[in-house]
């Protein structure tokens, strides 16, 4: 009997982004192994047509901001066509922050309802990060598919 078990591992939201370039592939790939190194991310696959990444590892003492500017995991698959299209795929993860609100629900049902604006706060905070992974997904593609004469 099969069941439908739920894995807190799948707990992600997925963007993507997609561009053209009349750039030749491969300076687009070499420029992207080159960024996510300047960058500190970890390459988990890479192929001539896709380039796996994440930003785990053995931990680094970082700024809170430093940390935060950076994608937590994605892809980058390059298609040849007569334009060449770069598809950058990332995810964030919610897994930590639908743990953190349902011990606030039971914390607030236990002993204070006020307990619920820390709750709203992580929802805000959330939104915040969302927005973030955007802008910096946005910046990482405009970065890679900059032209050499820039």
């Amino acid at each position: 009997m099969e069941g439908n078990n739920m894995n807190i591992n799948k707990l992600i939201l997925k963007y993507e982004i997609s561009r053209h370039t009349s750039l030749n592939l491969d300076i687009v790939h070499k420029k992207t192994i080159s960024e996510l190194i300047e960058d500190k991310y970890r390459i988990t696959e890479q192929t001539d047509a896709c380039i796996r990444f994440d930003n785990s590892g053995p931990p680094t003492f970082e700024m809170r901001g430093a940390s935060a500017s950076k994608l937590q995991s994605g892809s980058l698959e390059l298609t040849e066509s007569s334009r060449n299209n770069v598809k950058l795929t990332y995810f964030v993860s919610y897994k930590y922050i639908l743990l953190a609100l349902a011990v606030i629900l039971i914390l607030a049902c236990l002993y204070s309802l006020i307990l619920l604006v820390l709750g709203a706060f992580l929802i805000i905070t959330f939104g915040i990060e969302l927005f973030s992974q955007n802008s910096n997904a946005k910046d990482l593609i405009a970065r890679i598919l900059e032209s050499e004469n820039s």
